[in-house]
Parts: C-alpha cells; structure tokens; sequence
C-alpha cells in the first residue's frame, strides 16, 4: 500500500503497490493535484491518478548492454510536464544520455540525446513550459540545453564548472545555474546573464533567483548522507552588489536536495522548505 500525506500527516491518496522485492532504486514521485508515479526499479515507472488507479506502467530502459545509472524523472509539481531521463548510459569507452517526455495517456516522445555527455541535472519550471537540460563531459565545459515542453530547443548557456542543480524561477523566465562553489543566472529568452556569485566558504547546496527582488539565494552546508550541518544561507542583491548572509545552528534532514524549494513572503524574506524543517531568511540593504 502506498499513501500520500499532507505534512500534517493526513492521507490524500492510497492505492495498492506489490512489491517484489526491497529494491534500492524505488521512489515515489508525489504530484499536487493527487496523482503519484512510482520508480518501481532502475528503469520501469508506474503512473497512478488521483484516485490511487494505476494509469499506466512505462519503461525507459535504454537496452545498452554496457549498462546504464538509474534513471530519473523531472516535472512541474501539477505533473503538465513529466521529463524521464537516463543520467548516464554506457556504450563501450562513452558515457552518453538521453530524455523523453512522457505524458500520462499513451505517448512520449524524445527531447534529448547526448553519445559523450552524461546529463548532470533536469529541471522543469513551476509552470511545466519550459525544461533545462544540464550535460557535460571531462576535459570540456558543461552545457544547459533550455527547450519548450515539446522539446523544440530555445537557447544553449555554456557553464565553466560541473554543474550541480538548476531553478528555472516561476514561469521559467529565468534560468539559475549552480556548482558546489559558483551560481549565475541567466534570462532565457535572450541567454544575458543577470548575476553571478562564488561561494568561497561551504559547498553550495540550493541556489534560487527572485527576479522582483534582483536577489540569488544561495544555501550551503556540509551534506553527510541525509544530514546537513555548517548551515548558511546567503542573499546577493545583484542590482545594489551587496550581500546579507545568516547562519544557522544546528542541522536539518534533506531526503532529495530536488524538492528543496524556495517561496517569498515579501520584499527579501524568503522561505527554504523541502527539509524536517524549513528556514527563514530576512535581508536588509
């Protein structure tokens, strides 16, 4: 049985998952308007709907028999945009990658193929029209491929450092990129650069952009399994160049550093959720 639960620890959905075994690579995927999908192995997903009904079973093996990582999913938290994709595949001596949009009835279709780039991160925005597709190899810089939900290729952003997350903030609109020690932000209509920091002290762990306020938020930490400690979180106001930081005591619980998720209150005050517990954060410039 499988249950889908408000933070408060009220059901919102349930419905029936046989199991065949304790597989490692099993997750679920919670959508907002009810329905869930299940990675039920290294490779095969099931779509259930809001009723707790199974949709459909998908599989997006690559059938290399060099092998492959386990494969991911990305979308929007409504599920309008529903990105599989295979981190890693093995042909011989190249470590190549692929992804697909899957809808929930009976189609899918390609939107990425690399034979030497592994994919680092997928990302698809708040509003499910646009996806950011980050990829690289060693010895080169990495790549963000930014395209429409049906795949049709807006813009390419080159990044210097290895690429360890991405935000497309709102409706997608912009575009923050981020490794363990810089983030920038681009717009991605025009592919200009808004900002960019680097991050000297801790390993960056969350970056977001508030495009009203002209600020990037940056979260670093030390990350040992699920725990993180050495907490700070640093606010750059890219119009003023000036920078608000706040240490926290303490650690917190990440179970998937992709559902860390940033919301405003106001006028720079944020909220970082998608951990035991969420933090604060006010600036003043």
């Amino acid at each position: 049985m499988i249950q889908i639960m408000e933070p408060n620890g009220a059901v919102i959905n349930s419905g029936k998952f046989n199991s065949v075994s304790d597989d490692p690579s099993f997750k679920i995927y919670p959508l907002q308007n009810g329905a869930y999908i299940v990675r039920e192995n290294i490779a095969n997903f099931v779509l259930f709907d809001s009723f707790g009904s199974v949709i459909r079973p998908i599989s997006n093996s690559s059938n290399s028999e060099d092998g492959e990582k386990i494969s991911e999913l990305a979308t929007d938290p409504m599920g309008k945009t529903i990105v599989l994709y295979n981190p890693q595949v093995r042909n011989g001596d190249k470590r190549g990658s692929r992804a697909k949009v899957i809808e929930l009835e009976n189609s899918e279709r390609d939107i990425f193929y690399k034979a030497d780039q592994e994919i680092r991160a997928v990302r698809v925005s708040e509003s499910g029209e646009f996806i950011a597709i980050a990829s690289g190899k060693e010895g080169s810089d990495d790549e963000i491929t930014i395209m429409d939900r049906y795949g049709n290729e807006i813009r390419k952003i080159t990044f210097d450092r290895k690429v360890k997350g991405l935000n497309l903030y709102g409706s997608g609109s912009t575009l923050t990129v981020f490794s363990e020690g810089r983030v920038a932000v681009y717009n991605v209509l025009s592919g200009e650069r808004i900002g960019s920091s680097s991050f000297r002290n801790g390993t960056l762990q969350f970056a977001n952009y508030s495009a009203s306020d002209q600020t990037i938020i940056g979260l670093t930490g030390d990350l040992n399994g699920t725990t993180l400690s050495d907490i700070e979180v640093r606010i750059i106001n890219v119009a003023t160049r000036k920078i608000a930081s706040q240490e926290y005591s303490g650690s917190v619980q990440i179970d998937d550093l992709d559902k860390v998720t940033m919301t405003k209150n106001s006028r720079f005050n944020y909220t970082i959720t998608g951990m035991n517990k969420d933090l604060n954060l006010k600036a003043s410039f």
